[in-house]
């Protein structure tokens, strides 16, 4: 067959679907079975959640790596060595004996993560009037699949870990030929010039020092340790941003703070993605307030993932016609509502209410309508790096969220009025973001004329 004679735009969305199944396979089957990886290795409480956060921290530290080397050498090169790097580190981690080597794997898959970078990119290359629709399509096919991903956990874990990974290696292996056949052959979108790896180095120790300070935050006052992951933390950002002041090649676009809608935009995708980790203890809560047992606390979920699967398509079709704003400001407020609500909810029914307008909300504030702001803001030069920065908040967001609010529910020392009162507060927060997607200028310029790049 010749794969030349499809249609390119079929092409590219064919490998960044298959790309998104890759990622929230990865994504949902880990966290089911970290007891059984815990009892496996004899590793502690503390160390076993390295199983996903040295994943998360490579993410980071390449995603920025990521999306500037895809300017240098063209989007598919540097897609085809994720997709390799991820394939190789799920090879390592099924063949592992030791925690350690395991790691080794997982820090692997964390650089081949990488392509959720890059498949927003080739999005922002290759959609111009239908990228919302297909920023849904790829958000449908995530959100189906996390869905999905703890059910396939359970039936594989009951084998034995090592085949919850296995699942994913023929994946893999059809998203690398995938690359290769059917994503076009491409250019350089820059001219190569002088790596800044002083600037790399620098920011990298940020972003490990920041998630050894995440993983290890057990609330204040902080421990020694705590306190010196702050520093170098600190200190490795002072140092990027003075790398960054001379070099001739930015690892981010920092350039673009200075325009008002990229600052709004960067401010949502961290302070959304902080708030939506309130999701993460939906479970904890239905199980605390209405005694139900640990696999219908996972399964009264279902409505708030199928609300924000039905919602991302929606929100698909809307970006097209009305543009991120009205998206953004009607996504703050569902979700404040929804946060109200079950933060004052007595009963189920009025839960499993107050979740669908969550889910519904939150697939509107904290998701593609983001993506899609910075697609039209950053242009082609700038589309990559801006991506990367992006990829950076949304994480960061997410760890800070997850970690606060995991301190502050974990202490239970009023019960239930914690879950209550955390909700509520997070109704102001997202009443906040509402407020602030609704100071973002209209975009004056054709969307056509912005993809240039300029």
């Amino acid at each position: 067959m010749n794969f030349s004679d499809i249609n390119i735009k079929t092409r590219v969305l064919s490998v960044i679907i298959l790309g998104a199944i890759m990622i929230a396979l990865d994504g949902s089957t880990v966290s089911p079975i970290l007891y059984p990886l815990k009892t496996s290795f004899g590793v502690s409480e503390r160390l076993i959640v390295w199983a996903i956060n040295i994943e998360v921290m490579f993410l980071l530290i390449f995603s920025p790596i990521v999306a500037k080397l895809s300017d240098f050498f063209g989007r598919k090169k540097v897609y085809l060595f994720c997709t390799a790097s991820f394939l190789a580190g799920l090879a390592i981690v099924f063949f592992s004996e030791s925690y350690p080597v395991f790691l080794i794997g997982r820090a692997l898959q964390g650089i081949g993560a990488g392509i959720s970078v890059l498949a927003i990119i080739l999005i922002g290359d290759n959609f111009t009037e239908s990228r919302g629709t297909v920023l849904g399509i790829f958000g449908v096919a995530i959100g189906m699949v996390y869905a999905t991903g703890p059910l396939v956990a359970g039936l594989l874990e009951g084998y034995d870990w090592h085949w919850v990974f296995a699942a994913n290696i023929p994946v893999a292996t059809a998203l690398l030929l995938f690359c290769f056949f059917l994503l076009p052959e491409d250019g350089p979108i820059k001219e190569k010039k002088t790596a800044d790896w002083r600037g790399v180095i620098s920011l990298s120790v940020a972003i490990a020092a920041f998630s050894v300070f995440i993983t290890g935050f057990g609330g204040f006052p902080l421990s020694w340790e705590m306190i010196s992951a702050v520093i170098v933390c600190v200190a490795g950002i002072i140092l990027f941003l003075h790398s960054e002041k001379k070099s001739p090649e930015k690892i981010l676009p920092l350039d673009m703070l200075k325009r008002k809608n990229p600052c709004i935009g960067y401010a949502l995708t961290l302070f959304g993605y902080l708030a939506g980790a309130g999701t993460y203890f939906f479970s904890t809560y239905a199980i605390l307030a209405f005694g139900l047992s640990d696999p219908a606390g996972s399964y009264i979920l279902i409505p708030f993932t199928v609300s924000s699967l039905i919602a991302t398509v929606i929100i698909g079709k809307l970006l097209d016609i009305t543009g991120p704003k009205p998206v953004l400001m009607a996504g703050g407020i569902i979700s404040a509502a929804g946060m109200l609500i079950l933060g004052t909810s007595q009963n189920i029914t009025v839960f499993i209410l107050s979740i669908i307008l969550i889910g519904a909300g939150n697939a509107s504030v904290a998701g593609n309508a983001i993506y899609y702001l910075m697609l039209e803001e950053s242009g082609r030069k700038n589309r990559a790096s801006a991506q990367g920065f992006l990829n950076i908040l949304l994480n960061a967001g997410s760890l800070i969220g997850g970690a606060v609010l995991g301190v502050m529910l974990d202490s239970q020392t009023n019960g239930l009025s914690d879950f209550k009162d955390t909700y509520i507060a997070l109704a102001f927060v997202y009443l906040a973001l509402s407020a602030l997607a609704a100071l973002i200028d209209k975009k004056k310029k054709d969307r056509k004329e912005n993809s240039s790049g300029v």
